[in-house]
Order: C-alpha cells, then structure tokens, then sequence
C-alpha cells in the first residue's frame, strides 16, 4: 500500500510490507498496480486497551482498499469509542496513573488527546452504587481557539466531570477552600504539564521541524516550561503527582527544567520511575549530563532564511525566471527579423557584454543577500566519527558556541543563557535520579520522539520555592498587546495573554487547521517571544534559612498579597465569529437555575425527591436557553471561586432545552447529552425498550407506532406532546454503559428520535456488539 514503509515481521515471523505487482504492461503501457501485504495493528502493551497501526493517516484516508476501515474508525472515533493518537503521546496519561475519584489538572491541554484518556478514567464509576463519576478533570489552555478544539475532542465522551478554562497555566490560580482556608496545600492528586516545546521530536513525521530547527526556540521556552511545571506541582496536594512532558529531544528543554525543578523544590518533590509498572516500554535513562550550545545567528537571520526559502517565495522565484526567459526569447527573435547581419554582430557583442554584466550584478546582490556559508554546508550526513572532538568541530562549523559553565556566558546572553540551563555536578545528579526520566527514542518503537518525568509531592513547598515560581511566571509573562493598558481588568486586575505566539493571530479556520496538524496531540511552538531578562534565579539561593523560616511565617500573607495568582488570571479575550456567540461557548459563568424553573419541569417529567437541582446550572447570558448538569466535583470548585478567578469555556452535559412546540406543556425537553444521568430521577416519560424496540427507535423520520411491539406502542401512546427519554432493558439503572435515547411524541400516532446521526452510529455499534455477545452466550 505504501512503497516508503519499512518491512516488518508479525509474532509468527512472516514479514509484511512485501511488494507484488499485478498485470504487466509490456504490451499495454499501463502502469503496475502494487500490492503491498500490511502488518495487523498490535497491542501495546504498556497502555491499557491501545494498539498500534502499521500505516500512516495519509494512506488510511487515500487508499480504497482502506475505504471501508476509513469509515468505521470515523464512526468510532466520532461516537467516542477510539482515540487516534501518537503511540508516545499516550505515556504520559499512563504515567501519571490517575484514578477514578480523583481530581486530575491538564494544564495544557488542548488538542486534547492526553486529556481525553485522563477523563476516561476518572469518567467511570469507584463503586457499583455510583449515580455519577467521583472524580473531575480540570483542562485548560491558554489560548481559547484551541479551547474550542478541547470541547470538540472530550464532547464525545459525554462526561458531566470536565471543566473547560483558558488561563496561562504558569498563572493558573490556587483555589482555596472557603468553608476550611487552612486546608493544606494544593487541590489536585494529579497534575500533567504537557508543556509546550519546539517539537523536534517529531521530526520522523514533521520533516520542515528539522529544517528549520534552531537552538533559539529551546532557550526561550526553557523559562516558560520551568514556571509551568513549578506551578504545577503548587497546584498538587502532598501525596499526589506531577508528570511533565514534551515531544523535544532537547536537554535544555526536559533535564534541565527536572533538575532546576528538584534544585528549587529541595525536597518537597521526587523523582519516580515508572518503569516497573509499564512493560514492553522501551526507555532510555534521562541524561546526567548534556551540553549547553547557543545559536550564533540571529532570529532575523533565521526567520529571512525561512522566507526566501518557503514555498511561496520559490514558486515566486520560478515564474520570475521563467517570465524572463520567454523576454529574452521574444526580443532575440524579434531583433533578428529586422537588423542586418553586421548590425547583429554589434547587438550579439552589446548584449553579451550587457547580459554578462547584469549576471555580475545579480551575482553580487545574490551574494550581498545570502547567508553566511555555515547555512549552505550540505554535509549534513553523519560525521566521519563520533568522538567528541569531531562533533565541537561539526557544531562550530553549523554555528554553534558550547558554554561550560554559566560563568562563561557573556553578560548580554545572560537572559536567555540562564544558570538553570546547566547540568547539576555529579553528586547532585545522582541524589536526584535523572536516571528514572523517561527518553522515548522513535528508532525503539517505531514512534515519535518523547520525554516524560514523574514526580511525587512528599511535603509543601518552601516559601522560597513559592516565591520563585511567581517570579518566574511574572517574568514569563507575554507583552501587553500594544494599545492595552496591561491593567485594563475591570477589578484592575493584570489579565495575562496568551503564551501560544504560534496562534495568536490565527482565525478560527487556522484553529481548526492546528488541530488536525497536531498528530501527535501535543503543544508545540516554533517560534517564540524571548526574554532577554537579566534576572538571574540563582538570586534566591541567596535567602538565609532565616529569612526562608520568615517567609514560611508570613506565607499566607505574601500569597494572598500577590497579584499573580490569587486575583483574576483570566486568559485572552474570546473571539466572535462576525460578531455572533459560538453558542454554548463563552466567557459566561454557570449560575444556578431559576426556581421558578423547575415546577412545571418536575411535574412533567416526575422529577423525583433526590434529583440534585443544585447541579443543574445555566450561562449568564440572560435567559437560560439550556440547563447543564454539572458533576459534583466540578461544583465544588465552582463553589471555591473558580470562575472569579480565570475564564470558562464549557463544562458539564446539556440536560434541558428551550423548544418552542405546539402542543407541549414545558417549555423544555430532554436532551440526548446527559439523558443516562437525567433519566435515573425521572418517574415519569420514561420507557424500557427491548433491544429490538430500542434499535427500531433509531429509524429516521417520523417513526409509526406500528413499527413497535404492541406493548412499547402502548406505553407511548399513553404519553402527550412532548420529549421522552427510552432505556435499553437491562441498561435501566447503568449511567456508564449510556444505552439510552430521547425521543419526541408527536401529535400523531409517530414518534421521532432526537438523536443526532453521530450518536446513533455509536449507538448501532453497541447494539452489533450486543447482538454478538448474545449469540455467542447461546452457542
């Protein structure tokens, strides 16, 4: 199928990726048709219910003979059941081992992916009894078109427990607890810092990544990936865990955030290696030690490069030569029709002088415009050996100047060459235990580039570290767009930009472009804003143990005196599509319903004593147009002040919405979203269905009573205008399995099933299953 794909043997040794050509076209002219033998999709067996395809996305969407495997995974994916990702990109989910009651931070989360496999689990039930998920998953991201992409991907899960926000994460807020303020630190058992990096372990699939690949970026995200990760494991109670991650192979950007990460913790966090617990994973130790390089060529330098190279500009550059050639042409042609032969023989001189001068020019302005020649080296194949010496001589040939210390590092380089940069001596690095860091190599598994750490919080952290961490974040802060007061919140509060340079300017149609080129599920950036700060974090080593005591003292107070984190850290201002709401999306809070609200919908729908009216929530937008049921986890931090403290983008399942039907008593219906929530308090317009009735229900139209067994007919006859809600028999009372449908008495002996087609995709291949599972019993 694919010529370029590597051969591979299966378990049984039989090797696949063979090529066989069918027909000959010796006497037609017709090209080959290839054959090509595919290996199956294998288990991996370090992540729980995963497997790996032998083809890329390209050859599943062109091939046809794929075309039918094509469509079944959109139908799969679509309803929810399978998740399409990098092999690597599912580690860090695995890694962090998260729980079903626990509460659980994705602070970058979109395009949402990890997250995806994090609210699997914490979306099912700890006990058999449980009406509703014990656990939440917080996922933010800075930037709100990519929030958008998160509320796309976790829809398909339909879990009550997600809370969507955009807030820089290196600024995401410490909630603290109301009814207990000296509860201890922290609010979350697991915390992943899926940070963004410059991607260049990704270069097997993302080639341009190592075209333009450059140290700049790593320098410049290493300050924005230690404030995120220090800010993370404030947001962690003690006992919980921390996983950071990136797809970078860069030292500067995984070993030396850890090890500036357990240096300015002292204590209060570990490394651990989750090795033992994931077998078949094929990882290499983290680095004890790495070289520190700084790029000698400027950004201007690089980014001109980029443009005289891009694809536009050589397209440009054709069509230019190209025009020139045919005027050339035209005016030999015309010139030799009308002079005579002596008069061609003075033009030829004048026009070769001529031509050969202006060549000179250009070659001179060619020249004036290159780049250095260190840019044009094409030797770019391995060195002759791979000793040291030889690699410094390759890398000062590429431009390249190594610092063995920071002490080495001119004063004007000291804001991007930061001490954190370097690697620990040797006795730190072994009482830290670099070594249980997580290298994925793509050549081990046939995947991406990864790097992933686990940390464990063993006790609070310092005052000191408290300390740095805001200072850190508060020097990483993105400029104020120009024209902005950077104060401008309405409680005169700082309000943070986005840190994604990458997409700040992009549409929405851009923002659903990223989203499809994030295969691998991660959060890059190419290019980035840089500080060029001197501030250097060694400052803090000077506090005495002292002073640290104080600061322990008075820690509450210092927090509650910050402006970074405990007042509104709200993201960057939400885009309208040609001024119109995208919706249920919005800045807008959830507010408790009207009670008013709630009379005439329990009367209909026999709302029963115990439906929890405190998690049905609405937008404040005016009149609430649906009712959202919101799990209890998510309540409770929107009880602790979350939503005063950054913005919301979605949460929770549409449960109730506003239709305008003649002849219906309520001015709501039930929803197909949370209808296996809803459902379980409802005593009234609530049918059980056989499974033939319940796939039956599924036709499209309106659907007559005769249709349906004589006793399902009857039940729903006995119901007037309005929507109802059938359960599967045996699925009455499971909320997990989600084998429920809303439905809409019409005025006629009819009914009508308002489910969209997505669902009911989903829905048929349960009920296959189902039949499958049933006939299998009997044989």
């Amino acid at each position: 199928i694919n010529p370029e794909d590597e051969h591979s043997k299966d378990d049984n040794g039989e090797k696949h990726g063979e090529e066989k050509y069918e027909g000959d076209n010796s006497t037609t002219g017709s090209s080959k048709l290839m054959i090509k033998k595919i290996a199956p999709a294998k288990k991996i067996p370090f992540v729980p219910h995963a497997y790996q395809l032998s083809l890329d996305r390209k050859t599943i969407r062109r091939n046809e003979r794929l075309n039918k495997f094509h469509e079944w995974l959109k139908v799969q994916t679509l309803a929810g059941f399978v998740t399409r990702q990098e092999t690597v990109s599912m580690i860090p989910p695995v890694v962090l081992g998260a729980q079903p009651d626990n509460a659980v931070l994705d602070m970058c989360a979109a395009p949402g992916s990890k997250t995806s496999q994090l609210l699997e689990i914490v979306s099912m039930p700890t006990e058999e009894s449980d009406k509703e998920p014990r656990g939440c998953v917080v996922a933010n991201d800075s930037d709100p078109k990519r929030a958008y992409m998160l509320v796309h991907q976790l829809k398909r899960i339909q879990s009550p427990v997600v809370f969507i926000t955009s807030c820089d994460a290196q600024f995401f807020p410490l909630l603290k607890n109301k009814e207990n303020p000296h509860e201890g630190e922290g609010l979350f058992d697991r915390v992943l810092c899926d940070v963004p990096c410059s991607g260049d372990g990704t270069t097997r699939k993302n080639g341009s990544i190592w075209k333009h690949w450059n140290q700049h970026g790593a320098l410049s995200l290493h300050p924005l990936q230690l404030s995120i990760a220090l800010n993370g494991a404030r947001l962690t109670k003690v006992g919980g865990y921390i996983c950071y991650s990136t797809c970078s192979m860069n030292p500067v950007e995984n070993e030396s955030v850890v090890a500036e990460m357990l240096r300015t913790t002292d204590g209060s966090l570990e490394l651990v290696d989750k090795r033992p617990d994931m077998p078949g994973l094929l990882a290499r130790p983290g680095w004890k030690s790495w070289k520190v390089l700084k790029d000698d060529r400027s950004r201007r330098e690089l980014k001109n490069k980029r443009k005289k190279n891009n694809a536009k500009m050589q397209q440009r550059k054709k069509e230019w030569e190209a025009k020139e050639q045919q005027q050339k042409k035209d005016k030999e042609e015309e010139d030799s029709s009308k002079r005579t032969d002596e008069k061609n023989e003075d033009m030829d001189v004048t026009k070769n002088d001529g031509d050969e001068a202006a060549m000179a020019k250009d070659h001179e302005q060619d020249d004036g415009n290159d780049e250095p020649k260190r840019e044009e080296r094409k030797d770019y194949g391995p060195p002759p050996s791979w000793d040291e010496e030889t690699l410094r001589t390759r890398a000062e040939a590429l431009g390249f100047t190594e610092f063995k210390s920071f002490d080495d590092v001119p004063e004007e380089l000291r804001g991007r060459v930061r001490p954190s940069l370097f690697p620990p001596s040797e006795e730190e690095a072994t009482k830290m235990g670099l070594e249980k860091c997580l290298r994925c190599l793509p050549h081990d598994m046939d995947t991406g580039g990864f790097f992933v750490a686990l940390f464990r919080k063993v006790k609070p952290l310092s005052a000191k570290a408290r300390k740095h961490a805001l200072d850190l974040a508060q020097e990483n802060r993105p400029p104020a767009p120009a024209g902005k007061n950077k104060n401008q919140d309405t409680e005169g509060n700082d309000e943070p930009d986005l840190k994604k340079v990458r997409t700040e300017t992009a549409t929405s149609e851009e923002a659903e472009t990223i989203a499809a080129s994030s295969t691998n599920e991660d959060a890059t950036l190419g290019e980035t804003g840089e500080s060029e700060s001197n501030i250097d974090s060694d400052v803090l080593g000077n506090i005495t143990n002292a002073e640290d005591d104080a600061m322990d003292t008075n820690a509450n107070d210092q927090e509650e005196a910050t402006t970074l984190s405990d007042k509104v850290v709200k993201g960057k201002d939400l885009l309208r599509g040609r001024g119109q709401s995208r919706g249920d999306l919005g800045n807008e809070d959830f507010v408790p319903v009207d009670k008013d609200t709630w009379a005439p919908l329990a009367d209909f729908y026999g709302l029963s004593e115990s439906f929890p009216r405190e998690q049905f929530m609405a937008r404040a937008n005016g009149e609430a147009k649906v009712l959202y049921f919101i799990g209890k986890p998510v309540k409770n931090l929107i009880d602790r002040g979350i939503q005063e403290r950054l913005t919301v983008i979605n949460s929770g399942l549409k449960a109730f919405q506003r239709a305008k039907q003649a002849g219906c008593e309520v001015r709501y219906r039930v929803t197909q979203e949370a209808a296996h929530f809803t459902s379980q308090y409802m005593t009234k317009r609530k049918i059980t269905a056989k499974l033939d009735d319940f796939e039956n229900c599924m036709a499209p139209g309106g659907i007559s009573f005769d249709k349906f067994s004589d006793n399902f007919a009857a039940a729903m006859k006995e119901l007037c205008v309005g929507s109802f809600i059938v359960n599967c028999e045996g699925f009455e009372e499971d909320v997990f399995h989600k084998m429920t449908l809303v439905m809409w008495r019409c005025r006629g002996d009819a009914v009508n099933c308002l489910v969209a087609k997505v669902e009911m995709d989903g829905m048929r291949s349960k009920i296959r299953a189902l039949k499958k599972d049933s006939e299998e019993k009997k044989a």
